[in-house]
This record gives structure tokens, C-alpha cells and sequence, in this order.
């Protein structure tokens, strides 16, 4: 049965389940300064957008996988967080040593990672792994507003933006991505294509 039918969570405190998970929304809280901010209810529903789309196509995922990588996919644009690089390879890294502390096989961690700095690749990552090409195709239907669907029904989509605020969320992201072009403008051509 799909996702879409049971009730949908409205905040990121609903969803996270392991001590992964709740370092990675601890994370977000502290780099943000903000509980239940923009940012982070951005990353709950690019989660939530990955976990149904791996359910309408009848795909195995690994939910911890998505939960984590929802949450920090764009966590490399806080200062907090960034290393002056590219901001999804800061946070592919950063992401690799909060699941190190959690014991996860490296096999893991790198499809977090992989997840997290390929989000914005031009083409499909299936062969990376579906947790990539899900969070990829997640962040799209997020930030498109629900015009990309990769299937889904608008009305799931529609029901989705309810019940999770999308409030702030381009004024946030413009903010960020204005303060990454002042301070490290060479690496944004670098988001979408990965190490060129």
C-alpha cells in the first residue's frame, strides 16, 4: 500500500527513530538556530517525497538511509557546517562522520554520502543506489514545487505541502545560496557536476 494513504507526519520529531537520525535532526537544529525551521521541514519532506515515491514503484529502501540524508542533504550551506568547499561534498562529509559514531557499515555511509553529494546531478543515479537516485528525484519534486512529480499524484503532493509548512522555504534557500555565491562562488557550477 502506498504511503500517501496513511497519516502524514508534520514535524521532523515524528519521523526520526534511531540515535542517527536524532543526531542528524540535533544537527540540523543547531546549524540552523532553529527548531522546525524552513530548512528543516525542507528536509523532512524530501524524506517523506523519497520514501513514498520508493513506495509507489514497489523499491527497497533503506528508510535510515533517507531519513539521514533528508535532513543534511543541504546542511553544507550553514557556515557551521561548510568546509569552504562545495556545499553538498561538505555535507556528504559531514554526514560520513555523524554516521561513523553510529557504527554504520562503510557501505552505508557511502550511499548516505553518495546521496547527499550527487542530490543535484543531472542524470538518474539508480546505479548508485536507489537511496541516491530517490533523494535526487525527492529534492526535484520538493523544489519544483510538485511541477516535477516522477509519478506521484499532485493531489499526494498537494496534501504533503499541507500538512508541512513550506513557509520561508525559497526566502531561506535564496538567502543561502546568495551567501554561498559571495563567499565560495566558484564551487556552486560544482553541485551539479560532481568532480569536474
Amino acid at each position: 500500500m502506498p504511503q500517501g494513504e496513511a497519516v502524514l507526519p508534520r514535524t521532523a520529531d515524528e519521523v526520526v527513530e534511531t540515535e542517527a537520525e536524532r543526531e542528524a535532526l540535533a544537527a540540523v537544529r543547531e546549524a540552523t538556530g532553529e527548531t522546525d525551521g524552513a530548512y528543516e521541514r525542507h528536509g523532512l519532506r524530501v524524506f517523506l517525497i523519497a520514501r513514498e515515491l520508493a513506495a509507489r514503484r514497489g523499491t527497497e529502501a533503506d528508510r535510515e538511509v533517507l531519513v539521514v540524508t533528508g535532513l543534511l542533504h543541504d546542511l553544507g550551506l550553514y557556515d557551521a557546517i561548510s568546509r569552504g568547499g562545495v556545499y553538498v561534498k561538505d555535507g556528504a562529509d559531514f554526514a560520513r562522520e555523524l554516521v561513523a559514531r553510529h557504527a554504520w557499515s562503510e557501505e552505508r555511509a557511502t550511499l548516505c554520502a553518495n546521496a547527499i553529494e550527487r542530490h543535484h546531478e543531472l542524470r538518474s543515479q539508480w546505479a548508485a543506489g536507489a537511496e541516491v537516485e530517490l533523494t535526487r528525484r525527492a529534492d526535484l519534486v520538493e523544489v519544483s514545487g510538485g511541477i516535477v512529480t516522477f509519478g506521484l499524484p499532485r493531489s499526494w503532493i498537494g496534501e504533503l505541502f499541507a500538512a508541512i509548512s513550506r513557509e520561508h522555504f525559497y526566502r531561506d534557500v535564496a538567502r543561502l545560496l546568495g551567501h554561498a555565491v559571495r563567499e565560495r562562488p566558484l564551487t556552486l557550477p560544482r553541485i551539479f557536476l560532481r568532480g569536474h
